[in-house]
């Protein structure tokens, strides 16, 4: 179990890898992003993408089973303040593999809870030809192994 006194400013974390299938692509888009270009391989083909890629809300997704899978449900998380900043640098196509790593850039004191801590995290992800695919920023309630005083 992780808690706020095991995150440090800088550590980085390897959270694995994922392969995005054109199944998969197109299965989302029609449920949440029907644009042509994630649903339709002909219309893709001609729109600015030339060819088929992942909605940016499913790259999004398998970036956030990632960090909460491999890092968060092995800590005393607490919930999250949301995605403060969100950015898709590349398109993801089929069969691109992406790595997934996070690095915490802050760790900070919550003001009113003694108990709880913030953790802000930084994950990126690259596909297989080291293209920077998606970058986001969250920030973590994570409990402490032992209270402190604030105020």
């Amino acid at each position: 179990m992780r808690y706020l006194e095991d995150f440090h400013a800088g550590d980085r974390h390897e959270l694995g890898r994922v392969v995005v299938t054109r199944d998969e692509i197109v299965e989302y888009a029609r449920r949440w992003d029907p644009m042509p270009f994630h649903t339709d391989e002909a219309a893709a083909a001609a729109g600015p993408f030339g060819g088929l890629v992942a909605s940016g809300g499913h790259t999004t997704a398998h970036v956030t089973r990632c960090y909460v899978t491999e890092l968060v449900l092995d800590s005393d998380c607490r919930g999250s303040y949301g995605l403060d900043e969100v950015r898709y640098l590349h398109p993801v196509r089929p069969g691109d593999e992406l790595t997934v790593h996070a690095v915490v850039d802050d760790v900070e004191d919550h003001p009113r809870r003694p108990d709880t801590g913030v953790v802000h995290l930084r994950v990126e992800a690259v596909n297989h030809e080291g293209e920077d695919v998606i970058r986001l920023r969250t920030r973590l309630l994570m409990g402490r192994r032992t209270a402190v005083a604030v105020g």
